[in-house]
């Protein structure tokens, strides 16, 4: 029998995942250098943005996390694993490089080489996967190793702890795992130990470290927004808004918006693939329509970005095959066991 879903936690997916198409539309905007006037304004959404975003998406992967139980269920899993997320990080790397090569518009222009070192080298928003697979593969390892909770945590510290200090190159799934894997593990700890997610301790400490991490963030000046990895500067104000925004989320009451967001949150998966070329397509296009209002043009392409997502999620319930691309291991099921259904989504 299928594990009941958690209401709040597809709650949470959907904001989140909203954020994050909020904080790529901005920093595509930004990153035209087009609206010079504005740039506080961008670097400071973004700034915010960036410092929450990834370490709850990753800590919302681990809450749902189910470690293997022996070395057979681990192979499986990661196996599991390997398709879903390979699969649709294979099939956005080739489209979002042709994309790229369709406009002469683009921030940082992939070359055609690049699609061949995917395996070493992510290409651009798809980095997350690509982090999230060995994430994975990291912690069933050590979990196998019956280490306790408190081992782990203090690995996974030490782990953090080398990807914000080192100085030498190191290959980029290694950087990936040291720099999230305590995000994740924060989201499974807090599923085992739900009270202390609502604690005050937990919920004072990570609110001031929050706040005043961003401030020392700002502080710091230069480039100091641009924190879509973890640095000595926002490492402890990302951590922190792992328990201040997961505690946030379970607090929702419910309602109309509550209800919308927790529908598509179910589907974080398929709008995090689609929503970053989408935004970029949108982009070129509005400029080219000489849509220079800077509000303007962040409400428009936040709308295009999301409802062309939506379109798409609307679309994998029609056509399985373009389901498969987003949810393989379920298509694979539905060919082996035509009886059983579609909806099996990805826990992202």
């Amino acid at each position: 029998m299928a594990a009941k879903r958690i209401a709040w936690l597809d709650f949470a997916k959907g904001v989140t995942i909203f954020l994050v198409v909020i904080v790529h539309v901005v920093e595509g905007v930004y990153k035209t250098g087009q609206f010079p006037a504005q740039q506080n304004i961008s670097t400071n959404i973004m700034g915010v943005l960036f410092t929450v975003v990834m370490p709850v998406f990753f800590a919302l992967s681990g809450y749902v996390y189910t470690p293997p139980q022996n070395g057979r269920q681990y192979i499986i899993g990661i196996g599991k694993k390997l398709v879903n997320l390979g699969v649709p990080y294979v099939i956005f790397s080739v489209l979002y490089v042709c994309l790229q090569h369709g406009s002469q518009a683009v921030h940082h222009l992939n070359s055609w080489q690049d699609l061949a070192h995917i395996y070493a080298l992510p290409i651009g928003y798809l980095w997350y996967l690509y982090v999230l697979f060995f994430v994975y593969g990291v912690v069933g390892l050590l979990t196998l190793l019956r280490l306790s909770r408190l081992i782990q945590g203090i690995i996974y510290s030490l782990f953090l702890w080398l990807a914000v200090t080192h100085t030498t190159a190191l290959p980029y799934a290694l950087t990936g795992v040291l720099m999230w894997t305590s995000s994740f593990y924060i989201g499974y700890v807090f599923k085992q130990r739900p009270t202390w997610l609502t604690h005050w301790l937990t919920v004072s400490l990570s609110g001031l470290l929050f706040v005043g991490g961003l401030a020392w963030q700002m502080h710091q000046g230069h480039d100091w927004f641009t924190t879509d990895m973890m640095t000595t500067t926002d490492v402890w104000a990302k951590l922190a808004s792992v328990p201040l925004f997961l505690f946030l989320y379970q607090k929702n009451r419910g309602g109309l918006v509550s209800r919308y967001f927790t529908t598509y949150g179910r589907y974080s998966l398929i709008i995090y693939l689609v929503h970053a070329p989408m935004a970029s397509i949108g982009r070129v296009l509005l400029l080219k329509l000489g849509v220079n209002y800077y509000a303007l043009l962040l409400v428009l392409l936040v709308a295009f970005a999301w409802g062309a997502s939506l379109m798409v999620i609307y679309g994998t319930r029609k056509w399985p095959l373009l389901n498969a691309v987003f949810n393989p291991v379920a298509y694979i099921r539905q060919i082996a066991s035509p009886k059983q259904g579609l909806d099996e989504q990805l826990k992202f």
